[in-house]
């Protein structure tokens, strides 16, 4: 599955690329939804819910804009230590251009 590197959170934003991403639907069996690389700072991260730790909400920034990334189930063994605010991140998911925020899939090192 190919992965792109998003140099600019902003262009996830461009209507162009949006129409891009549109001729390429509909995603599912033989059509995979592409994967984006998102590298930029992380500015706030909290668990979704209030019972659980198992899902994320990370929102990340760069010069350009800031991204929501939601991270279901994701697996960290230590939230506290792997995120932290002010650093700097690279997340790799699928993008939902409606809800303008990525589906993250995991964290990629630096």
């Amino acid at each position: 599955m190919a992965c792109f590197r998003v140099d600019q959170i902003a262009t996830l934003y461009d209507p162009r690329f949006i129409q891009l991403y549109q001729q390429g639907e509909p995603y599912g069996v033989g059509n995979e939804e592409p994967l984006f690389e998102v590298c930029a700072v992380l500015n706030c991260w909290n668990y979704v819910g209030r019972r659980s730790k198992a899902h994320l909400h990370l929102e990340l920034a760069d010069t350009s804009a800031s991204l929501v990334c939601k991270w279901w189930f994701h697996g960290l063994e230590n939230p506290e230590e792997t995120l932290i605010i002010g650093g700097q991140i690279c997340v790799v998911g699928t993008y939902d251009y409606v809800d303008r925020e990525l589906k993250c899939l995991g964290i990629k090192e630096i």
